[in-house]
């Protein structure tokens, strides 16, 4: 084994030159590799020795002392054998590498820093690609899933974007000749109850025949409702089970097909298990088929949802047109129950996605941003340490070699960079993503499905490559634009402004794009404060909600079903624990039945299309008490309140100061229908009046109280003038139970004594506080501000580290010329203010650039916010002070070592 380092030191002796021990092992280093390659071309041991020696041979090391004139090198030496041989070759890219492996060997801090800065990023970046990609971008488990759009109804006039669509306007649009076909529903939720098993509430819904064929969707067994029959019909009653409940319930057994099921005490035989993890639309287990005809009921009833396939060559564009067409027609027809009233039309991938579409949207510009931070502080790293290496440069030059195999060897390093870069993402990924989909509080649209694939891989390591590959080029390109031998014998001096440019421009990038992320998590922040601190009316957080359905078939009359529910009230008040509970057919943050009403005394229109709308709402004694209302005027319902009594009726504050002037004891006049919905029945007396000539029929009710507003439409809506109806005569099927107890558990075993006393065939579901059912509403929000937090802070790390990184450099660079200045009389403490004076510059032009970048994402932000503008002054200037802070903190240390500069011994660097 050839000696490289005794050789060097003989040549450098024999030359006169002196070389520093850095210098030596840069040249054995080099000279070994230069044999080893010759080795590699075919070379015997002895050629490739005689090859390096060559190259020692000639050399240049008066570039390496400074002690002498530079003399251009000879360009070739012959080597016996082999003719005319460069000096100097290019190192094979598999040598390339190993050099690079050796000097991060050498340099394990540098390298370990860039593969975590690296790592943490492109994992950050891989992960909610993947999450991206599989709920996103990957379509939906239907056939031709890009044909398929939901049909919501819409009101300018009353705010409303996204409300259920009347069953009668339905069957109007599904005909129209730009859908293929088109499929209804309602939610009814059942009680399922079988022999030997325990009774228990299923989400189901009741939709046409036709609801499988429109999604393209076939049972996994079973032939499915039946298509050659009509879209409705009362018998027999069939229902399709999911594959989950299949199994869990039934042991996945095979015979399923054709066995009856009791749902609400009416026998369903079942015609279809669904394949594994079809549950549209979303959690339903038990799809039953309709058994009442969609157009024989009230156009001005919105319950129903809707999802319709888009005719073959017909675009969304053309569908929307003649959808809105329709609507227009509809509104004149039928003005009494269809002004204002319209459809839009809304692809069925982002309506499965909701929130979740603009946020992912939001957290990939997120990730994005901190990947460049961290390929910027990549760079950044890699321009210092290309700047600390001006003495290595200087070997190879000395050695013959050209600008382009200095690019190579320098690509070589940051290709080394980049693999395990994206090696440590890939881990970061790999572990992140079961983690995320086990800990996420909500739940996210096919999350539990993403996986990394091979697009992923392909996408991470096209990202880690091509990134690091770039940024990490940047340096080699700045370097050879300097004469590396003139900067080695100039010391400092040699260091170019442009090179302190370059530095200063990848600062002040990663301060901008830290800045934007901070803003962005500052604005969520905001956002969801204003979530959790919008009134609902409700007193009592810890009161628990549950709900309880009344079988139609077991309780078939009305005023047995208002009764049975006022006696498992009046029994679970008897129970220990039970402070008070009631029940109402709408929880809060929920929207009622809306119908036109009228004030007994007032002058009535001609019509009643123009009679004023007001949401209608069923609760029952007890039920305001137990959420913590508060009373303005008047009473609660009480027990006096039964069918048999006068009708009462108490109001929200917003009702009451637009139709009563405050007062309570006026008379509000019901029109329309005895029942609202499905499943609700005003037992009330009706008499005929006159509106425009024609005598409709009216339920007369009492105004008896005023309660403060309680919150009845979802977060961002206004609240709406609201009527409450007393259960008792007003009773519906299904009513949402409100228990103050002295603690959820106690709340529950409660209800389960109950029902098991009064109506043991009736299943107790799942309780929550309504703190929980507010959390839950304000999760996704949440969910993304805790993310971009995240991202932020490591956003203001990584940013900091680059301030650090460039004022440590430049305090070094200027070691000379600071301890000219401290000679000359300049007091230290503004030596060192005047580092920190340019750390500020620099970072309040980021923060202006940062800025302008939330203001570019003005669109994409104000889809994911709640009552909170993007320039929103307190969540910028709180994202700035933040910032600006742990920036300048980071020039601290090197405005100290400034000031600490000995003059004596700045004047003496070599």
């Amino acid at each position: 084994m050839t000696d490289w380092h005794a050789r060097v030191r003989r040549h450098a002796d024999a030359r006169g030159a002196r070389l520093a021990a850095h210098a030596v092992r840069e040249l054995a280093e080099h000279l070994e590799d230069l044999q080893a390659d010759a080795r590699a071309r075919g070379l015997d041991e002895a050629a490739a020795t005689a090859l390096a020696e060559a190259a020692l041979a000639e050399s240049d090391l008066d570039a390496l002392t400074g002690s002498a004139l530079r003399r251009d090198p000879p360009t070739t030496t012959a080597v016996p054998g082999l003719g005319q041989t460069p000096a100097f070759r290019s190192l094979s890219m598999g040598h390339a590498l190993r050099l690079a492996i050796r000097q991060f060997v050498h340099h394990r801090s540098f390298a370990l820093v860039t593969v975590l800065v690296l790592g943490i990023g492109l994992g950050a970046a891989v992960t909610v690609y993947s999450i991206v990609d599989g709920v996103v971008l990957r379509p939906l488990p239907y056939a031709a899933p890009d044909r398929l759009v939901t049909l919501w109804a819409t009101n300018a006039e009353q705010g409303l974007a996204h409300d259920p669509i009347s069953p009668v306007n339905f069957i109007d649009y599904q005909q129209l000749d730009v859908f293929e076909d088109a499929a209804a529903w309602w939610r009814p939720d059942v009680n399922l109850v079988d022999p030997g098993l325990d009774p228990v509430r299923v989400p189901t819904i009741e939709t046409g025949a036709n609801l499988m064929a429109v999604l393209g969707v076939a049972p996994q067994l079973g032939p499915g409702f039946p298509r050659d029959e009509p879209y409705f019909a009362r018998q027999p009653l069939v229902a399709v089970i999911s594959d989950r409940l299949w199994r869990t319930r039934y042991g996945a057994d095979p015979a399923m097909i054709g066995r009856q099921i009791r749902l609400d005490d009416t026998p369903y035989t079942v015609v279809g298990v669904m394949p594994p993890g079809f549950d549209y639309p979303g959690g339903i287990d038990v799809w039953q088929r309709s058994t009442w005809d969609f157009s024989q009921h009230s156009r001005a009833a919105h319950f129903m949802e809707s999802v319709a396939r888009l005719a073959p060559g017909v675009t969304l564009a053309e569908a929307d047109a003649a959808v809105t067409g329709l609507g227009q027609r509809l509104e004149r027809d039928f003005g009494a129950t269809n002004r204002n009233w319209r459809v839009r039309l809304v692809p069925l991938l982002d309506e499965a996605l909701g929130y979740y579409r603009p946020a992912l949207a939001v957290l990939f510009g997120a990730v994005g941003l901190l990947l460049v931070i961290g390929c910027l502080n990549v760079a950044s790293l890699l321009l210092t340490r290309a700047l600390s290496r001006e003495r290595e440069i200087a070997v190879r030059t000395a050695l013959g070699a050209s600008p382009r195999q200095l690019v190579t060897q320098l690509g070589a390093e940051a290709l080394v960079l980049s693999v395990a870069g994206t090696t440590a993402g890939l881990l970061v990924a790999w572990a992140a993503l079961p983690l995320i989909a086990a800990t996420t509080p909500v739940e996210i649209p096919r999350l539990a499905e993403v996986s990394i694939n091979p697009r992923v891989l392909g996408f991470a390591a096209a990202l880690g490559i091509g990134t690091t590959m770039l940024f990490g080029l940047v340096p080699a390109l700045v370097l050879l634009r300097r004469s590396l031998s003139a900067d080695l014998r100039a010391g400092e001096r040699g260091s170019s402004r442009g090179s302190r440019g370059l530095y200063r421009a990848l600062v002040v990038g990663e301060v901008a794009l830290a800045a934007a992320l901070l803003a962005g998590s500052g604005l969520l922040i905001r956002s969801v404060a204003r979530m959790t601190d919008v009134p609902t009316g409700v007193g009592n957080p810890d009161v628990v909600t549950t709900s309880v359905q009344i079988p139609e078939a077991a309780y078939p009359d009305w005023t047995e079903t208002g009764a049975l529910h006022s006696t498992i009230l009046e029994r679970l008040r008897e129970q220990p624990g039970i402070r008070g509970a009631g029940a109402a057919n709408f929880l809060p943050l929920e929207v009622g039945w809306r119908q036109p009403v009228a004030i007994e005394g007032d002058v009535l229109p001609a019509q009643t299309s123009d009679l004023p709308r007001a949401q209608f709402h069923s609760a029952s004694e007890g039920y305001f008490e137990a959420i913590g209302a508060t009373k303005v005027s008047g009473r609660f319902f009480d027990a006096r309140d039964t069918p048999a009594a006068p009708g009462v009726v108490v109001v929200n504050a917003s009702f009451a100061r637009r139709y009563l002037e405050g007062r309570t004891g006026r008379v509000v006049l019901m029109t329309g229908t005895a029942g609202i919905g499905p499943l609700g029945r005003n037992l009330m007396p009706r008499t005929p009046i006159a509106f425009g000539g024609q005598q409709v029929p009216v339920a007369k009710f009492e105004v008896v109280g005023v309660v403060a507003d309680i919150r009845d439409a979802p977060l961002g809506q206004d609240v709406e003038p609201a009527v409450y109806f007393s259960a008792r005569q007003f009773p519906f099927r299904s009513m949402f139970l409100a228990i103050d107890a002295v603690d959820a558990p106690t709340a529950l075993a409660a209800l389960r004594e109950t029902l098991r006393a009064t109506a043991p065939g009736i299943p107790v579901t799942s309780a929550s506080t309504w703190a929980q059912r507010l959390r839950a509403r304000t999760a996704e929000p949440r969910l993304l501000m805790v993310v971009l937090i995240g991202f932020g802070a490591l956003a203001a790390l990584l940013a900091s580290l680059g301030v650090y990184g460039l004022f440590s450099w430049t305090v070094a660079l200027r070691r000379r010329e600071l301890a000219i200045r401290l000679t000359l009389g300049a007091r230290p403490v503004s030596v060192g203010a005047a580092v920190v004076r340019q750390g500020t510059v620099l970072v309040a032009i980021g923060l202006v650039a940062g800025w302008g970048l939330v203001r570019a994402a003005d669109t994409a932000l104000s889809r994911v916010l709640f009552e909170v503008r993007t320039m929103d002054a307190a969540s910028l200037g709180t994202a700035a002070l933040v910032l600006a802070s742990a920036a300048l903190i980071a020039c601290l240390p090197p405005a100290i070592r400034a000031m600490r500069v000995d003059p004596a011994e700045g004047l003496r660097i070599d």
